[in-house]
């Protein structure tokens, strides 16, 4: 009997790294933060041994209040990851942006598709992202339109962040 519970013991001690290795591969991929259709930027994340690595593409610039993005620019902008690090359940990504400085972001799955992105020591809520294709272009954008946190009134097409961004140029 005490080997019967020895054996089982030790499967159960050789099963629990496996959850957190099946949830760190399939957090491998392309996400994007859409927001009212559009693409607004994607994160491509990669499993580096145990660290992480990734591309950001982001609009060449873009203001934002952390719920609302407008004045959106394309092209693209691609930056590669400095560094990457497994938290837990999180990958923790740092990217050097050339206008911003150091920029970091932490994922984790939220469902099969679905996973959500904290932009670290901002104390902005998580954002939504969902599983794209590979290669996923941003956009659509339409010129003066803002996306996302529908703050202005019904019948309105004023926003605050039309006329008073928060961050430009990231």
């Amino acid at each position: 009997m005490m080997s019967w519970l020895k054996r089982l013991m030790l499967l159960l001690a050789l099963l629990l790294p496996l959850p957190a290795a099946a949830q760190s591969q399939a957090l491998a991929g392309s996400w994007a933060l859409r927001l009212d259709g559009a693409a607004i930027m994607r994160f491509d994340l990669q499993r580096d041994g145990k660290a992480w690595k990734a591309t950001w593409v982001k609009p060449g610039s873009f203001a934002s209040d952390g719920k609302r993005f407008g004045r959106i620019s394309l092209p693209a902008v691609e930056l590669p990851s400095r560094r990457g690090k497994a938290i837990g359940d999180w990958a923790e990504l740092t990217f050097n942006d050339p206008e911003a400085g150091n920029q970091v972001f932490r994922f984790r799955l939220t469902g099969p598709d679905k996973a959500e992105m904290l932009y670290v020591d901002t104390g902005l809520a998580p954002f939504a992202l969902v599983r794209v294709p590979p290669g996923t272009p941003l956009g659509p954008f339409e010129d003066g339109k803002v996306y996302g946190g529908h703050a202005s009134s019904e019948g309105t097409t004023a926003s605050p962040l039309a006329q008073e961004p928060a961050f430009e140029g990231r």
